[in-house]
């Protein structure tokens, strides 16, 4: 049954989110200050630099909300879902996992309302997730969630309620969120239709190498501090779960076609997505790379002419 999310419940839900977002305060105080900056400030945390775009309170035309699916099995508020789908008329839709940012530590699927009805108006179903958080749950707590969401998509089911067709997935995420859905992408072996696999891939700012390296050595201190807290570890140099975390190091010529999105002074340093193309190009793997200029972060890159490009990549590679 639909659910559409009122003002009201919105903030109720927010306030869930406080114990969260003081943490994200703690480790991170400057940057994410930066959040109630201009919108060509960095921030730290994804999460932020979609406020300026706010979801309406009810979802625009042909656009149905059902709220907070639980996706694991469990009552655990971080393990649940919205649904942005068209209005449903018995056909069977490609889909998107979207994630949101925060560093890993804060956030929630609240921030990425606004991207959730705008994939379904270009015809996608969109499961826009909430997953644990740092430090309660560090690494690969979050991934394990993606991954858990993602079979939660094709199962029987769910494909059956939300008129899904379970082998035409991508994953999308911003920040923490595109790392967490470029490592889904490139995990795995086998078909990109099925199984833990996606179809195409879109990453916004998101850190691919979280390494002790060439990569994070002249980042700002609060991203280390949040890779830190993510992972457990004091620094990165002393960090094994550093480089599993890492989903550049995992590239493959069996991962989905990309589309990263960033700008030329983002928060996360464009380097990473540079770096992530050449490993993709390397590996024949078909790429795009957008930038804009200026220090915009995460979903904050999403210009009209990059939501347009996106749309048609995700048509090219999903369908429609």
């Amino acid at each position: 049954m639909a659910a559409h999310i009122s003002p009201a419940r919105r903030r109720l839900r927010l306030t869930g989110r406080v114990a969260a977002v003081l943490t994200a305060l703690a480790i991170g105080t400057a940057a994410l200050t930066s959040c109630a900056a201009t919108p060509s400030a960095p921030s730290a945390a994804g999460a932020h630099d979609a406020a300026a775009e706010v979801s309406q309170a009810k979802p625009p035309v042909g656009v149905v909300v059902t709220a907070d699916v639980p996706y694991a099995g469990t009552s655990n508020r971080q393990q649940q879902l919205d649904v942005c789908a068209p209005t449903p008329n018995g056909t069977v839709h490609p889909a998107v996992l979207l994630i949101h940012g925060g560093g890993w530590v804060s956030g929630d699927k609240s921030t990425t309302e606004a991207q959730c009805e705008w994939l379904a108006q270009s015809g996608f179903v969109t499961f826009n997730i909430d997953y644990r958080l740092a430090p309660a749950a560090r690494y690969p707590a979050g991934s394990d969630d993606v991954t858990a969401a993602l079979r939660f998509m094709r199962l029987p089911a769910t494909t059956s309620r939300f008129e899904i067709d379970p082998h035409r997935i991508a994953a999308f995420g911003g920040s923490a969120g595109g790392n967490l859905a470029t490592t889904l992408a490139v995990s795995g072996t086998g078909p990109l239709t099925s199984g833990d696999r996606v179809s195409a891939l879109v990453d916004l700012s998101g850190p691919v190498d979280l390494t002790s390296g060439a990569l994070t050595a002249t980042q700002k201190q609060s991203l280390t501090n949040y890779e830190t807290t993510y992972l457990g570890c004091k620094t990165l140099a002393r960090c094994p779960k550093a480089a599993a975390a890492s989903p550049l190091r995992a590239v493959t010529s069996d991962d989905p076609p990309t589309f990263i999105g960033q700008s030329s002074a983002d928060y996360v340093p464009h380097q990473q997505g540079d770096a992530l193309a050449a490993a993709l190009k390397t590996a024949g793997v078909p790429v795009t790379v957008e930038q804009i200029p200026g220090a915009h972060h995460s979903f904050a890159v999403l210009t009209p002419t990059m939501k347009t490009d996106i749309t048609a990549f995700l048509h090219a590679n999903i369908g429609s």
